[in-house]
């Protein structure tokens, strides 16, 4: 017997707009009809009280760096539903995440086409990635794509920043992921590597540069050319408060400015250029950022730089689900996966809401929240 449970007296966000209070229904792995609820035999179900509560779509975060399996599921426990990784490696740990089995969804780019004697070329060095793995010319980025593609991956990678490759081996990398039809994500901070990554027609940016405000002419190409970005702004606060960087910044005579990572932003927002949620999430040790947890900081972050709590909670929601080629989640309407959040507050209003966690359902199962986190909110949404 397909399992169903009833949410009554929620307050909906279903991806777009906010309705309610009302009745959602979860009937097994996907969302059902409101119409179920009204069954008369209902002595199966499990009902669920959303009064004071807001339902939201499973959260998306759009960069991270998973360490393994424990760390991926737990991510569910802090309602993100999905993740993209965008940087696995060895070989060895992105077979055993592509495995995995859990509350969690995990794409990922797996190796990103980077330079040798680039920045992180030389840190890949101490992750044990050989150099004969880098990309030195465009005869090798058809080969770097091609490997990807065999490997299973959902998205190409590529490191834009300057110094690192030519621009014909930037454009190289493009024109082979499209003839795939794979979509690229281009790591970009820096704004020369912003103008590298728009002439070489990437679909996506992520990070966002702290040395110079994106400008009109870098913006009004990403809106005619449809450019998204993932700003990763938890990143940006991290390395910019980092005495990593304080350290370099005194070497090098430049510092990392986080008022024009939120200026940029601002820029694109303004624009209409599509902007979703991404952490950069890593265990690092230097720059770590918690995967699951921070998404909730970046939803912050984003409406400080001028997005509303709605266009934030789309940043996470629909808005990533459609950019990403996620058809089955990012939104509450019947027949999708049943991925859902159901929050205390009205996050619409005060995205600080989201932090509120009282249920996570993945693909219609109900996933564990830590003690913690019902401490925030015991007393409210409970089962009836």
């Amino acid at each position: 017997m397909v399992g169903l449970t009833i949410i009554k007296h929620v307050r909906v966000f279903d991806g777009d707009t906010i309705s309610g209070p009302k009745t959602a229904v979860i009937k097994g792995s996907h969302i059902g009809d409101d119409a179920l609820a009204d069954d008369p035999d209902r002595s199966a179900a499990v009902v669920v009280d959303g009064t004071g509560c807001t339902l939201l779509p499973g959260l998306i975060d759009c960069h991270v760096h998973i360490r393994d399996e424990a760390q991926l599921a737990a991510c569910a426990s802090y309602g993100v539903t999905t993740v993209c990784d965008m940087a696995c490696m060895p070989p060895e740990k992105y077979r055993k995440l592509r495995a995995a089995q859990g509350p969690t969804t995990w794409l990922s780019a797996g190796l990103p086409a980077y330079e040798e004697n680039s920045r992180h070329g030389k840190l890949f060095k101490f992750t044990g990635v050989t150099p004969d793995h880098a990309v030195h010319d465009t005869d090798e980025a058809v080969k770097f794509v091609q490997d990807r593609i065999d490997e299973g991956v959902d998205y190409i990678k590529v490191i834009a920043d300057f110094p690192g490759h030519e621009q014909a081996v930037l454009d190289k990398i493009q024109v082979e992921a499209k003839k795939h039809g794979k979509m690229t994500v281009a790591h970009t901070a820096q704004y020369v590597a912003f103008e590298r990554g728009v002439q070489a027609g990437f679909d996506v940016l992520t990070h966002v540069p702290m040395d110079k405000v994106l400008d009109d002419n870098i913006v009004s190409k990403m809106v005619s050319q449809k450019t998204i970005a993932v700003p990763t702004l938890s990143m940006m606060q991290r390395m910019a408060e980092s005495w990593v960087m304080w350290g370099i910044s005194w070497i090098s005579g430049r510092s990392p400015n986080f008022q024009v990572a939120l200026a940029s932003v601002a820029a694109m927002r303004n624009a209409g250029v599509p902007i979703l949620a991404g952490t950069d999430a890593n265990n690092s040790g230097i720059f770590t950022i918690v995967p699951g947890l921070s998404l909730h900081h970046e939803l912050e972050l984003l409406v400080r730089a001028g997005l509303t709590p709605l266009e934030a909670l789309r940043a996470a929601t629909s808005l990533a689900a459609e950019h990403f080629n996620l058809r089955d989640r990012g939104r509450i309407v019947p027949g999708i996966r049943a991925d859902l959040v159901l929050v205390e507050g009205n996050p619409d209003e005060d995205i600080t809401a989201t932090q509120r966690i009282s249920r996570v359902w993945s693909g219609g199962e109900e996933a564990s929240i830590s003690a913690v986190q019902r401490r925030a909110v015991l007393g409210s949404c409970a089962v009836m």
